[in-house]
């Protein structure tokens, strides 16, 4: 179903006005009538569109997470690090959108749903080095690799993201190795 260009057109105007904000200020400290200003819509409108300006936030992540699934689905495995070099670097380039989403201002929670989309885009690999694993080992294993990867990710975000994507990625991947490779007998 094709939305109409108006709406469209709205919602990016909306989109734009929130991350006006979130660059100045948290989430928290966020209004409807604030967006509403600098998108120069009425609330009527926001609200036919969003609850409020959390539901419009989730809303924006799921959007990113749907582009960077889309982005890992067309990457090929052709390097060990070559899948989340990719999303690292969509992350990097996509205009500051994502990091402003991840960051302290914005949702606490982003950072390990980015995580929790490349342990599933990783998993099915992850079976065939460890097909011995119990559904109970997979689930801590799973754990303990996502709060770390998330944690790197946060720290490279909150960084500024000046370490390059490559390089990121490589270490993120020799750490998740490590950590496999007690279960490799």
């Amino acid at each position: 179903m094709k939305t109409d260009a108006r709406v469209r057109y709205t919602k990016m105007r909306i989109r734009q006005a929130f991350f006006q904000c979130l660059k100045e200020k948290p989430i928290s400290r966020i209004t409807v009538k604030e967006l509403c200003d600098i998108a120069e819509i009425n609330r009527a409108t926001f609200y036919s569109h969003y609850d409020d300006p959390y539901d419009l936030m989730v809303k924006l992540e799921n959007e990113a997470l749907d582009d960077l699934r889309e982005l890992a689905e067309k990457a090929t495995f052709d390097k060990e690090t070559g899948i989340l070099t990719t999303l690292l670097k969509s992350l990097k380039e996509d205009g500051g959108e994502t990091r402003l989403l991840a960051s302290s201002g914005g949702d606490p929670n982003f950072s390990s749903r980015i995580s929790t989309l490349f342990y599933e885009i990783y998993r099915k690999r992850m079976k065939e080095y460890l097909p011995k694993l119990s559904e109970m080992q997979e689930k801590l294993v799973y754990r303990f690799m996502a709060g770390g990867c998330s944690q790197v990710l946060s720290l490279w975000v909150e960084e500024g993201m000046t370490q390059k994507p490559e390089t990121v990625a490589r270490e993120m991947n020799e750490m998740c190795a490590a950590v496999l490779s007690v279960y490799i007998k």
